[in-house]
């Protein structure tokens, strides 16, 4: 049971630095942050604690992601890397599909943010979703 659990918590911080890492270079590509489920918490003035809150908030996704991974795994298709990658575009696609579909109903949606979101989210949400699957194995 500890094992399983410290297999978790690994996990979940490897998905959630995957999660910052991929934020942190559309950031630095772009000058914004473009991930819909973090952009709108933080309006204050880009500074390091500013990453900070990013990091830590990247890192509780990753364990909510890992935790929530372990309780549906017999559930998920496939094996451990099959597994992971399912479970990491499910995740994309509960994490940016609504604020998308919101964003089009407002006109405020651009060709540019929905390359942003396709292309960060949906690579940030697998590779955590494939550290996660090569991490946990049960």
């Amino acid at each position: 049971m500890m094992e399983k659990t410290l297999r978790i918590i690994l996990a979940g911080v490897m998905a959630g630095f995957i999660l910052f890492l991929a934020v942190s270079v559309v950031y630095k590509l772009t000058g914004n942050i473009s991930d819909p489920s973090i952009s709108k918490l933080f309006r204050e003035t880009i500074s390091m604690q500013w990453f900070y809150k990013i990091l830590l908030l990247n890192v509780g996704t990753g364990l909510i992601m890992a935790i929530t991974y372990s309780l549906l795994y017999n559930v998920l298709p496939g094996g451990g890397l099959f597994k992971g990658i399912f479970w990491g575009f499910i995740m994309w696609v509960i994490m940016v599909h609504q604020p998308m579909i919101m964003h089009l109903v407002a006109g405020k949606f651009t060709a540019d943010l929905l390359l942003t979101w396709v292309l960060q989210g949906l690579t940030s949400y697998v590779a955590a979703g494939i550290s996660i699957g090569l991490i946990y194995k049960q």
